[in-house]
């Protein structure tokens, strides 16, 4: 991949850490210590993130290939057999390494054939809450690999390893870039989940399809019902249809690409013809032409592209924006000239202003703790919604179980010469169906109606609490200009919301970007979105506890056969009326386990709404606070000090209005 590109980001990146890390230093020299912690964390996240490729698709559609031949290095195993079991992240290392992830809790039934070392590593701590372990590379297939002979969906279910983390010392990994080798698609819940949080962090898809057996309705589904759902589309999502050189002729070729083109055109600009073997070797071989007779060049140039452009103008537009809110408005538009106008005020005088405003100081604690109780009140008021629609879901659920396994028609049928072969298989197939769909649902359940719910809850809540938050901040501006005298406080014109999320969102959530967008948006859609995200992690996984699906193909399929297998027919009637019993009845046995996960996942994410209120009252009473007692206590030095701080002063206020010129430059170049 081209790096030229990356690097100018990486240049743009470094220049806006270089302001902020400068106007941190600045808002310290002001006792603007909330503002400060809120920059270095915001710098601290700059300065981390990297561009996360992930590359998805079926088993033997060759992504392990394709990611060698996008790093030019054999790093990851390619067999012509399936082997991924898990996650694979690639990233920056001097030196090449690999850590070992594991999975908490780990399956209930493992496969045989562990590696001792990782055996070892999981009995030291009992088996519960295992840390990570380092290892060689060359020890990564004993782990990533699927054992030989087993079926890959088994082993996928068996793993008791969450990812594994591969450090290599590449110049593409150097410029910010992390490439994920995911595991097949819908495999079962517990992959897909890890699978999921990882969607949630992408910066790009690169879906690898193979021209052998194009466009499965499996990976069109993917697509739309899960990738398109999560935001990626025309730009952020590539498809590439890998092993197009091993069709046998041009007319197959041109049959192909039509095909693939009037399928993807509705998703993607970006579909590529390649050859990953092709393009592994050219690199290898130093040979430009197998390059790019591969189409790996092109695919990483325009990858490269939009990386660098597209997505980081938003990557480096967004915090640039917030830093110019704290410079402008926290600092130039507040700060400064309230310390400039209580410097000049007569210290007895200011002291007395003091006093005098710690009554008024009170009734804010008071206004606050009703405020955060009024919250509390609304937050344990949400509960019957929330149960009313995850019962009514939860219940209804069964009944589309059995519509689902009545209209599967199952690739597998059973054969009178292998029977009981058969009939494994296809109960297999069926309890990963009923799984899959079961999963699919619950997230668009999740994403749609239930989404819907709290986005109307959190609009309720906002009205509910505007007023007393308005009327909470206005006199908290009244206090500061009682005491300092200054009338040059600019938050008149500041919508409530996102004065809250601004100064309480950040320090909470422990995710500045978080704040930043909070500080533009206010509370968004995002946060339903995120809750719905979160609870498919617990529902998903809950289901699974009690839905073992080992259990359930073995004794399924034992009971079809001793029911005799005289037709075909029957033999699959059998398995689908016993697929669906079960799941049915597990699903209802558990009904009210599965609400409560519901409606404590919600709680949960709105418990975090009140903290941001909370905390932004506090952090604004405080700060004025800390504010003036620092004032106080310079002025108690005498007038020497008193005329330094005010230099001080009017030289941080010359080199922030500098700092937020350089910025409306750095975001006029980084979007024009």
């Amino acid at each position: 991949m081209t790096n030229d590109q990356l690097k100018e980001f990486a240049a743009r990146q470094k220049k806006l850490m270089g302001i902020i890390q400068d106007t941190s230093m600045l808002v310290q020299k002001l006792d603007m210590e909330h503002c400060a912690q809120v920059l270095q964390q915001l710098r601290n996240k700059i300065s981390s993130d990297t561009f996360k490729i992930m590359v998805m698709g079926n088993f033997k559609n060759g992504k392990s290939t394709f990611i060698n031949a996008l790093l030019g290095q054999e790093i990851l195993p390619a067999y012509a057999v399936p082997t991924t079991a898990i996650i694979n992240e690639i990233k920056y290392g001097e030196k090449p390494k690999a850590v070992l992830h594991f999975l908490n809790p780990l399956p209930e039934q493992m496969y045989d054939g562990i590696p001792e070392k990782a055996l070892t590593h999981m009995r030291r701590f009992q088996m519960k809450d295992i840390p990570p372990i380092e290892m060689p590379v060359d020890e990564i297939e004993d782990y990533v690999v699927i054992p030989m002979g087993m079926d890959h969906k088994e082993a996928s279910r068996q793993s008791p390893f969450e990812k594994v983390e591969l450090f290599w010392p590449l110049d593409l990994l150097k410029d910010g870039v992390e490439i994920v080798d995911s595991p097949g698609l819908n495999e079962n819940p517990v992959r897909t989940q890890v699978t999921m949080e990882y969607l949630n962090k992408a910066d790009a898809i690169i879906f690898v399809f193979s021209a052998l057996a194009m466009g499965s309705a499996g990976e069109i589904a993917y697509i739309d019902d899960t990738l398109r759902k999560n935001g990626f589309g025309e730009q952020s999502l590539f498809c590439v249809v890998n092993r197009f050189d091993q069709l046998t002729s041009e007319k197959e070729q041109q049959r192909v690409k039509k095909f693939s083109d009037n399928l993807l055109a509705p998703y993607t600009k970006h579909i590529y013809y390649s050859s990953a073997y092709k393009g592994l070797m050219g690199h290898l071989q130093n040979n430009e032409l197998l390059l790019q007779e591969s189409m790996i060049p092109t695919i990483e140039n325009a990858l490269a592209d939009y990386l660098a452009n597209e997505r980081g103008k938003i990557k480096l537009a967004t915090p640039a924006r917030e830093l110019i809110r704290v410079i402008r408005q926290d600092t130039l538009e507040n700060t400064i000239p309230q310390r400039r106008n209580a410097l000049s005020t007569d210290l007895s005088v200011l002291k007395e202003r003091y006093e005098a405003a710690k009554p008024e100081i009170d009734k804010l604690q008071q206004q606050k703790a009703l405020i955060v109780s009024k919250t509390e009140t609304f937050i344990s008021n949400l509960t019957p919604d929330i149960r009313r629609s995850a019962i009514n879901y939860f219940n209804n659920l069964p009944g589309q179980i059995r519509v689902w396994v009545e209209e599967y028609e199952p690739e597998t049928k059973v054969s009178a010469f292998h029977p009981k072969r058969d009939v494994e298989k296809l109960t297999d197939e069926l309890v990963t169906f009923v799984q899959n769909k079961v999963d699919s649902d619950i997230r668009e359940w999740l994403s749609g109606p239930f989404t819907n719910l709290v986005n109307d809850k959190v609009e309720s809540l906002k009205d509910s609490l505007e007023g007393r938050l308005k009327e909470f901040f206005v006199s908290l501006d009244q206090v500061k200009v009682g005491i300092t005298g200054s009338r040059n406080i600019q938050t008149e014109d500041i919508p409530v919301w996102k004065r809250v999320v601004a100064a309480g969102g950040g320090l909470l959530i422990g995710d500045i970007g978080v704040a930043a967008l909070g500080a533009t948006t206010g509370l968004s859609s995002e946060f339903a979105k995120g809750i719905a995200l979160q609870l498919g992690a617990y529902i998903g996984l809950a289901i699974l506890g009690f839905l073992n699906p080992v259990t359930i193909i073995g004794v399924i399929a034992f009971s079809v056969i001793r029911g005799g297998l005289k037709v075909s027919e029957k033999a699959e009637k059998n398995a689908k009326e016993q697929v669906s019993a079960e799941f049915c009845s597990k699903i209802s046995e558990n009904s009210m386990q599965l609400v409560e996960n519901t409606i404590n996942g919600a709680m949960e994410n709105f418990d975090k709404i009140r903290d941001i209120i909370s905390n932004s009252m506090d952090v604004e009473i405080r700060e004025m606070q800390r504010q003036l007692e620092s004032i106080i206590c310079d002025m108690e030095q005498g007038e020497e000090v008193i005329q330094q701080k005010s230099a001080q002063l009017a030289e941080s206020e010359k080199e922030l209005k500098a700092a937020a010129d350089r910025l409306d430059t750095f975001i006029f170049e980084l979007l024009k």
